[in-house]
């Protein structure tokens, strides 16, 4: 996949892309789309009784309670979060790219506009593959995940919800090949590095 003219604005002029990776769309946008809406559906399962009670009291009295008002209101708040989200995600997927050059990692992502991030490779003190769950049920494919990129710059963070990097690159196809792409490249950098210091 092409693309390398998306990173021009922060190309510098010795340096080389490598490759350029988009995410897997399908974990990116659908599965995440998913998730957030399953879990954001929950509470509407727990409203059901309540919103019949209040249908029936509605069909009855020929009047709505505040209860009805309440119930449409937090129902319209959720399915607003839910349309937000599959559009945010969709915006989001379509900015996203990550690359790697002959110096460093570049991340581009964005929502409405593009914002870039990038980590040197003398930076980088370690890497990480993930292949989740979520990642080895997706049929079809070669199973995406997650290459997180360690520093001391910006070391990975283990919380109570997993791990969090500012350097990652998330959901992508063939995780373990692009990791030894870059673990070689980042070795042999360090390596010329030393040998010029």
């Amino acid at each position: 996949m092409e693309n390398k003219e998306l990173f021009a604005p922060i190309l510098q002029e010795d340096e080389e892309i490598i490759k350029v990776i988009k995410p897997n769309k399908t974990r990116y946008v659908y599965l995440g789309g998913l998730a957030y809406t399953l879990l954001a559906l929950i509470p509407i399962l727990f409203m059901a009784v309540p919103i019949g009670m209040a249908i029936e009291s509605f069909a009855e009295h020929g009047t709505s309670t505040p209860l009805v008002i309440e119930l449409t209101v937090f129902g319209g708040l959720i399915l607003l979060g839910i349309i937000t989200t599959w559009v945010g995600l969709n915006m989001s997927y379509k900015k996203t790219f990550y690359a790697y050059t002959n110096k460093r990692i570049l991340i581009r992502r964005g929502f409405i506009g593009v914002d870039y991030a990038t980590l040197d490779f003398e930076m980088i003190g370690g890497l990480m593959v993930n292949v989740n769950l979520l990642d080895r049920l997706m049929k079809g494919s070669d199973n995406p995940g997650t290459i997180t990129f360690g520093s001391s710059a910006s070391p990975v963070i283990y919380t109570r919800n997993g791990r969090t990097a500012a350097y990652a690159f998330r959901n992508i196809d063939h995780p373990y090949e692009v990791y030894r792409d870059l673990k070689h490249m980042v070795d042999e950098y360090k390596a010329t590095k030393a040998k010029q210091d």
